[in-house]
């Protein structure tokens, strides 16, 4: 029952919010500049750090991005990609027939190698070629399939997300976030072959027994070819996958790497028509990761926040003969992909370390740490160590235990006792002393008489 309500939920927020109607106008106040589409996720690689993100959480229609996750399961369900032949069955194009599915011309009954049909899947988003590969990995059975998607997706930490097929045409039950698009994209390009069919900007597809001749297929993101990119292309990126149909806009997952800086984006729902129902001519999830990236890039460095040259503190150090005190440093420089604007002096620096040692010391001896802070999120924590070695003078060490021998309870103990003991001897002493007078005194008396 609360699946059910968790399902009804969601579809209720698509039928609201995931429908792309018209163009923003509204400049994001992070980025400076309108970002058009609905969801966004852009992380850097080298760190993981998200530098970006909007409606990550919010469930959207996937389009034929569901298409990284029925790759993802043909590799590792696929022992032999290129030794692996697959005829395509006929039932495949009749659940396709008249939905004006992209597709690679793959035709009923042509034998395929699953290496091309993954090249046909990614470059040219071929519904059939999903279709194809659904079928050959669950033995005939599409729905089997689509449970080894949803079990993959679960395992890959996607808490908003269900497939319904494997080609991403769509239903109102199929849906996935930004957010959990980048978790199934970092897993699959962490598949190297993946990573290299999905990247690829031409492929040729050999011929077949439907195909006589070979023919060379192109990627569906224009943005990484400057022949069909125009005024689209930009030369630092990486296609993954392209998705778009009239419920979800248009979706993109691409990557780009600049001045060894590296980043993954997701973007999803940004408009196909304005408000008049007209068509918007540019590509505007082109627009959006141009834009994204270049302000990753212009914007975001790694800036070393902490070096290890940086006295931060004095430790008292008692039993050295000629120094009293050890510096503390930093254990190691720490560096941090941040804001190239962000002034290093705002950054709060809390130190905690212990006031007072006894030596010896060692060099890299850890006395406390160092948290830094920004506003209030710790971006940075570490050790705090001695700067140098100090050796214990033996004859302070020796006058260290004289003092804490006379200053040792014990010894006040020791002490008390004794001058209990003499105190005691001495009242004895006088006690006994008074009656030894006293019978000298009565033995006096006594003769006298």
């Amino acid at each position: 029952m609360k699946r059910k309500f968790a399902a009804l939920f969601i579809v209720f927020v698509l039928a609201f919010t995931a429908f792309p109607a018209s163009v923003s106008a509204e400049v994001d106040p992070v980025t400076g500049f309108t970002v058009n589409s609905q969801a966004a996720y852009l992380v850097n690689n080298e760190t993981g750090m998200v530098i970006y993100q909007k409606n990550a959480q919010t469930p959207m229609y996937p389009a034929s991005l569901v298409k990284i996750m029925t790759a993802i399961l043909a590799i590792e369900n696929c022992s032999d990609l290129e030794g692996t032949v697959v005829t395509a069955p006929y039932w495949v194009f009749d659940e396709l027939y008249g939905q004006n599915a992209s597709n690679a011309d793959i035709r009923p009954g042509e034998e395929v190698r699953m290496i091309d049909l993954l090249y046909a899947l990614m470059l040219r988003s071929a519904c059939e070629g999903a279709g194809i590969i659904a079928g050959h990995i669950g033995n005939g059975d599409q729905a089997a399939f689509v449970r080894m998607m949803n079990d993959k997706a679960k395992e890959l930490g996607c808490t908003n997300t269900n497939f319904v097929n494997p080609h991403g045409l769509h239903n109102d039950n199929q849906y996935t976030t930004a957010e959990d698009m980048y978790k199934i994209t970092k897993y699959a390009m962490s598949l190297p072959i993946f990573a290299q069919i999905s990247t690829s900007n031409r492929y040729t597809m050999p011929a077949t027994n439907k195909h006589s001749e070979e023919r060379v297929i192109s990627h569906t993101c224009a943005m990484m070819d400057p022949n069909r990119g125009g005024a689209w292309y930009y030369e630092y990126i990486r296609a993954i996958k392209t998705g778009s149909t009239n419920e979800s806009g248009r979706n993109l997952v691409t990557c780009a790497e600049k001045d060894a800086y590296s980043y993954t984006l997701v973007t999803m729902g940004a408009p196909m028509y304005y408000e008049d129902g007209s068509p918007i001519s540019d590509n505007l999830t082109y627009v959006d990761a141009k834009a994204l990236y270049e302000w990753a890039f212009n914007n975001w460095a790694v800036r070393t926040v902490v070096k290890t040259s940086s006295v931060k503190g004095q430790v008292k150090v008692n039993m050295v003969e000629d120094k009293d005190v050890v510096n503390i440093f930093p254990s190691r420089d720490v560096e941090r992909l941040m804001r190239k604007d962000i002034d290093l002096s705002s950054l709060q620096e809390l130190k905690d370390y212990v006031e007072e040692i006894d030596a010896p010391v060692v060099a890299g001896q850890v006395l406390g740490t160092l948290e830094i802070k920004l506003a209030d999120e710790t971006i940075a924590k570490v050790d705090l160590v001695a700067g140098e070695s100090l050796e214990r003078s033996d004859w302070l060490f020796f006058l260290r235990r004289l003092k804490n021998f006379f200053t040792s309870t014990a010894f006040k103990l020791t002490v008390a006792g004794i001058i209990l003991l003499a105190g005691l001897y001495i009242a004895y002493m006088v006690t006994y002393n008074k009656k030894r007078r006293k019978k000298r005194r009565k033995a006096s008396g006594s003769k006298r008489f």
